[in-house]
C-alpha cells in the first residue's frame, strides 16, 4: 500500500495540476481573509463586536480548490486513457482506490495546512498593524480545526464524485454547480428544505456553524455542529464506495 501511495503522490505531483489547485486555495483563502478583516476593522470602529470565529475560519472558502483536485483523481485517468495502465499495475480495483483516497488525503492536509496558515497570517498582521485587539475565544479553536476538516474531507467528497460520474466535465460541471449554486437554493424549494439538513451542503454549513447560521429560512434546522461533520463524513465515504462500485467494477477498456 505504501508503494501505491507514492506512485500516486508521483502522478499527482508529475503535472501542474497541483500547484495551480494550491494556488487557487490560496487565493480563494486570502480574498475571504481581507473582506473579514475589513468588516472586522469596521465594527471595532463602529463599536460593534468582532467575529472572531469568521476571521480565523476563511480557509474552508478553499473547499472549492479541494474539490476539483479531489474530482480530478480519476476523471483524469479515464479522460487520457491512463487507467488502464494504472490497472494493469494494480489490478485489485479496491485496492487501487484505496490508494488513490490515502494520496488525495495526505495533498487535501497539505492544502488546508497550507489555507488555515495563510488565513491567520492575514488576519493577525492586519488587525495588528491596525491595533484591532485579537482574542482566541469564541470557539476559535474549534472553528479552525473545523474548517481544516472540511477542507481535507471536500477533497475526498469530490474524489468519490468523480468516481461515480468518471465523465471529468460531467463531474466538475455538477459539483461546482451544487456547491456554490443549487445549495444556496435548495434551502428555499419548499419540499426539500426540511431535510435540507441531510444533504451534503446542509451538512458542511452545520460542522461549521457556530451555534447559528445567517440568511436562511427560520423554518431550515440544522443539525448539531458534530453530527453534521460525522455525516459530512459519512457522504463522502459513501461516494467513495458508491464510485468503486458503479465506475472501478465495470468494463474499464
Amino acid at each position: 500500500m505504501i508503494n501505491l501511495v507514492r506512485s500516486e503522490v508521483l502522478k499527482i505531483r508529475s503535472t501542474q495540476v497541483w500547484f495551480w489547485m494550491l494556488l487557487l486555495a490560496a487565493t480563494f483563502t486570502t480574498l475571504g481573509s481581507i473582506g473579514m478583516v475589513v468588516t472586522a476593522i469596521n465594527d471595532h470602529d463602529d463599536g460593534a463586536p468582532v467575529d472572531y470565529y469568521g476571521l480565523f475560519t476563511q480557509s474552508q472558502g478553499a473547499g472549492i480548490a479541494l474539490l476539483v483536485l479531489g474530482l480530478l483523481g480519476l476523471t483524469t485517468e479515464f479522460r487520457h486513457k491512463t487507467i488502464t495502465p494504472t490497472l494493469l499495475a494494480t489490478p485489485n480495483r479496491w485496492r487501487l482506490l484505496a490508494g488513490k483516497a490515502a494520496s488525495y488525503a495526505l495533498f487535501a492536509i497539505g492544502y488546508a495546512l497550507v489555507c488555515v496558515a495563510l488565513n491567520f497570517a492575514i488576519v493577525i498582521i492586519w488587525l495588528s498593524a491596525v491595533g484591532v485587539p485579537l482574542e482566541y475565544s469564541h470557539g476559535v479553536p474549534g472553528g479552525v480545526a473545523k474548517a481544516f476538516l472540511t477542507l481535507v474531507l471536500t477533497g475526498m467528497f469530490g474524489l468519490g464524485l468523480g468516481a461515480m460520474l468518471r465523465n471529468q466535465a460531467a463531474a466538475m460541471v455538477l459539483g461546482i454547480v451544487y456547491f456554490f449554486i443549487l445549495d444556496n437554493v435548495l434551502n428555499y424549494v419548499p419540499w426539500v428544505r426540511k431535510g435540507y439538513a441531510y444533504t451534503p451542503g446542509g451538512a458542511v454549513k452545520a460542522f461549521n456553524s457556530n451555534g447559528h447560521i445567517e440568511g436562511m429560512p427560520g423554518d431550515v434546522h440544522l443539525l448539531a455542529p458534530a453530527a453534521g461533520g460525522v455525516l459530512f463524513l459519512v457522504w463522502s465515504l459513501a461516494l467513495l464506495v458508491a464510485g468503486g462500485r458503479l465506475s472501478l467494477s465495470r468494463d474499464i477498456s
